[in-house]
């Protein structure tokens, strides 16, 4: 029988062969010592090995560089399983000569696995006593060979392995980075699951990634069944589920959990995201819940972040908290929402600096929008040498509309005196805003104390800021980044105070508490209308500010029928440098007071249908409860200094939600979608 034979070729590094590959060589790729020791462990024992031809030791590994080869040298560069690298050496005297040809092949990327014994590269360093070293091989096989791809992207690997294409994330995850970074979130994961095991009694139970379509905030991801027009849901968190877990008999569960939102990506956020899941029944009071991830977050950063954590103590300065285990009260300091939004304008404030807004409600109102009346400024002080006769620029952040989408506020640079009073004039003349009747101009030069190399920004708001965050408060987090060494709150150490340090090897943590339960419905204009794009809301429709199953604070739980946007939540955001690494509230367990919510305030007029399973399970003696969920992603991405969550994630999406290694999503074909009773049309 004639077999029609194809040439070999290459795609994307990728043979396609016309025929078995030659058994010998391809076998013997099968056929390896094991690695008998890390480059790690042999330098914590260098005096055990070193000149030792008798103690043999055998590593495995990958190319980290392209050898260098000589006449009668050949140089190469091994990094082992754990990241760590070590130079081979090859002689025709120490080597076999084959040995020492097919050195001369490597290509960087290669797995391989060596045999040799140590030697000292070089002598001893006299600062640090630290010898250099390096492996005589006298045994080498190449387990599998690279393509060319690998050699032309190795100069990227070594510049920033974030610059390799996102196609070879294989090949980025083998650099020490991403190494750490994945080494990272294990040994985050493996805390925290002993830290719920063994320091509070949790149990870790799976809940399923096949739910049903509610309205939980963001639009969902659908998956289709072969039943006419019954679709699942995949989870944007266990919510419902973990709720229904108090009612049967758990009294404190976890779960490291997968959760997926369709929503617009970003730097920290992915379509499928993990979150550390908890929930405790029996309890009265919120800060229990506090106090289980308190001692989470405490000994992931002190253990595996190797940083301390800081509060803002009662006089404004940072203060270590020393954490105690088995401690029953938070050690976060605790921050109202409003505070939060008319101090900083965000409801999660970097506190590590004190940088703070200044209302001008004694000086002006606003004169532009009825519902926000409230003008307040941010003053830089000190920001620029004003010394010198170049007029400053102001930094084209605090102006460019990228960083602000809607509105933004009207920013100055003080170069002279004058320009301390011009401003507001400008903007009175402009009918932006107009001084009260009680206007007092010198109280107004004392109150803000503008000089010359001083920048303000001044913006308005509304009495109660729906806003989040407000123009000054994405304007503060701009100017953070501007001047990331100003600002910073002093940190009482052993009695003294430290006023400078690198802010990132400090974590400052908060509770922010006392959010409105219920906003208006908010419908933000389209980006062809005004310049100045006001919010605008609809007072006489609600939705939860966080999720619908959030418990009201009983002082306010009158006002759920006469005002319920006058009603705060139990809920508890924990925020850390800026951060919101968490929320989680106190949940109603009463199923005719969520109904209410459901019926008469949400006006959801198929709650049965959505939240009947909830309903009836709470009906079932369902206990007083709590919880919280934790980004876990966002936490490793914090503790390797990263403001990107891919960086600890192996095979993140794009911002285009597309997976580049295996180049999914995919198109189906059509006869595959008629079993799900779907066709697809052009849009």
């Amino acid at each position: 029988m004639l077999k029609l034979l194809l040439p070999t070729t290459r795609y994307h590094g990728i043979r396609n062969y016309s025929k078995l590959p030659n058994k010998s060589t391809t076998l013997a790729k099968f056929d390896f010592p094991l690695a008998t020791h890390t480059i790690k462990s042999i330098s914590a024992n260098v005096d055990k090995y070193l000149n030792n031809e008798q103690n043999k030791i055998t590593l495995n590994g990958h190319i980290n560089r392209k050898s260098r080869i000589r006449p009668t040298l050949g140089f190469g560069f091994l990094r082992d399983t754990n990241g760590d690298e070590i130079q081979l050496l090859a002689t025709p005297e120490s080597t076999r000569e084959s040995i020492f040809e097919l050195m001369k092949k490597l290509t960087v990327e290669d797995s391989v696995s060596v045999t040799g014994f140590l030697q000292q590269k070089q002598a001893k360093n006299d600062s640090d006593g630290s010898v250099e070293l390096e492996l005589v091989v006298e045994e080498f096989q190449i387990l599998n060979s690279s393509n060319m791809d690998a050699a032309r992207l190795d100069k990227l690997k070594h510049n920033s392995p974030a610059d390799i294409p996102p196609q070879f994330r294989y090949l980025q995850l083998r650099t020490p980075y991403f190494q750490k970074s994945l080494r990272v979130r294990s040994e985050a994961a493996q805390l925290i699951r002993e830290v719920f095991t063994k320091n509070h009694g949790f149990v870790e139970i799976e809940t399923p990634l096949l739910f049903k379509s509610t309205p939980e905030g963001a639009r969902e991801f659908l998956v289709p069944t072969r039943a006419f027009n019954k679709f699942y849901a995949l989870p944007q968190s266990p919510q419902q589920y973990k709720q229904i877990l108090m009612s049967s008999g758990i009294t404190r569960y976890f779960q490291i959990a997968k959760c997926f939102r369709d929503e617009d990506l970003r730097s920290d956020r992915q379509p499928e995201f993990t979150q550390i899941d908890l929930e405790m029944s029996f309890i009265n009071n919120s800060d229990q819940v506090g106090v289980v991830v308190e001692d989470v977050i405490h000994n992931v950063w002190n253990k595996v972040g190797g940083k301390p954590t800081y509060k803002v103590n009662e006089i404004g300065y940072l203060e270590e908290i020393t954490h105690e285990e088995g401690s029953d009260a938070l050690q976060f300091n605790k921050l109202n929402y409003i505070d939060a939004l008319t101090k900083y304008g965000i409801d999660k404030p970097d506190l590590r600096f004190s940088l703070s807004f200044t209302s001008l409600e004694d000086f002006f109102v606003a004169k532009e929008n009825a519902e926000f009346p409230v003008v307040e400024v941010s003053v830089l002080k000190q920001a620029f040498d004003a010394g010198t006769p170049k007029k400053y620029k102001i930094p084209k952040s605090f102006t460019d509309d990228h960083n602000f989408p809607s509105r933004r506020p009207y920013v100055w640079a003080v170069n002279k005196p004058e320009d301390a009073t011009n401003w507001y004039k400008k903007l009175i003349d402009a009918n932006v805003i107009a001084p009260v009747s009680s206007f007092d101009e010198a109280k107004l030069q004392k109150v803000l104390d503008l000089q010359p190399g001083d920048i303000f920004a001044v913006s308005t708001r509304s009495k109660f800021p729906y806003e989040n965050p407000t123009p000054l408060g994405k304007f503060r987090q701009l100017a953070i980044k501007e001047f990331p060494d100003k600002w910073q709150r002093p940190i009482l150490r052993d009695g003294e105070l430290v006023t400078r340090y690198d802010g990132n090897d400090v974590v400052v943590g908060s509770w922010v508490v006392n959010f409105p339960l219920f906003n208006p419905v908010e419908t933000t204009p389209s980006a062809s209308e005004s310049k100045e794009k006001y919010p605008q809301y609809d007072y006489t429709k609600f939705e939860s500010t966080h999720h619908p199953f959030t418990m009201a604070k009983i002082e306010d739980y009158d006002l759920l029928e006469s005002d319920p946007l006058k009603v705060r939540g139990e809920h508890y955001d924990l925020v850390i440098n800026g951060v919101e690494v968490g929320g989680g509230s106190r949940r109603i367990h009463d199923p005719d007071l969520q109904q209410y919510i459901f019926e008469e305030i949400l006006q959801i007029s198929n709650f049965q249908d959505l939240f009947g399973h909830l309903l009836k399970a709470l009906s079932m003696g369902c206990p007083p409860h709590a919880g919280l969920a934790l980004g876990f992603d966002r936490l490793c991405a914090m503790l390797i200094g990263s403001n990107s969550i891919r960086d600890v994630i192996a095979f993140p999406k794009n911002q285009s939600g597309v997976d580049p290694v295996v180049e999914s999503p995919t198109g189906v074909k059509e006869l595959t979608l008629n079993e799900y009773y779907i066709t697809t049309k052009e849009s």
